[in-house]
């Protein structure tokens, strides 16, 4: 692959969403080919296990597990080896590591055969950068709520499964966030989630410029 693959991650309300088009934007800026993708979403089968996922509609946990890897597998064929193969730098509004934070460490599936799903359905193809928004639950959720009161969003209305966990499930996927990082530093960076959204940006930029560079980036320039 001559492209480059950055991968998001982060707790509820960490801000994945917004720096990962923030690094798209910079890039693009730069000159660089940088596609974003999100998960679950960026396909049509993505898109439509996401509507369902981000409801409030019953579903195994077992279930919920397979439909992530679903959408995860139609992303890596459609969109992230053949825009890595262009040599374009792809930028992922999450990936496999919230499936191990958020299913093992928060569901409490077996965290050895979630590794062994994401490796199915990756093909073991993961993100040469994942940065980590570290933020204290507690500050995630204020912000998750601030934003839908923003939005005016309906009474009652619950845009994300996840959202409505308790507390100690976030607390535990957080765990699992900073247990990934912390064991393979080579390929993680723990940015602080509490700073502002100009801070954090410049860090990420910081971070990511020299990686760009190192994969010798220079013909995906246009």
């Amino acid at each position: 692959m001559s492209g480059v693959f950055i991968a998001f991650e982060g707790g509820e309300g960490a801000g994945k969403s917004t720096q990962a088009r923030l690094l798209v934007s910079h890039l693009s800026a730069l000159g660089y080919h940088a596609v974003p993708v999100r998960e679950p979403g960026s396909t049509e089968l993505g898109n439509y296990l996401r509507e369902y996922l981000v409801s409030d509609r019953p579903v195994t946990i077992l279930a919920e597990l397979l439909m992530f890897e679903a959408s995860r597998a139609e992303l890596i064929s459609e969109q992230v080896r053949p825009h890595l193969s262009e040599g374009a730098i792809v930028v992922a509004d999450r990936f496999a590591g919230s499936t191990i934070a958020y299913q093992g460490y928060g569901r409490g599936i077996e965290l050895d055969q979630i590794r062994w799903l994401n490796d199915f359905a990756t093909g073991e193809l993961y993100p040469d950068l994942t940065i980590l928004l570290n933020i204290d639950p507690l500050v995630g959720l204020e912000r998750v709520n601030s934003r839908q009161l923003q939005l005016a969003l309906p009474i009652g209305d619950t845009p994300d499964r996840f959202e409505e966990e308790i507390l100690s499930f976030h607390d535990d996927v957080r765990r699992g966030f900073l247990k990934q990082a912390e064991s393979d530093p080579d390929h993680w960076h723990i940015v602080d989630g509490h700073r502002s959204i100009s801070q954090v940006s410049a860090v990420v930029r910081a971070v990511t410029e020299p990686l760009v560079m190192s994969k010798n980036m220079a013909g995906s320039v246009s």
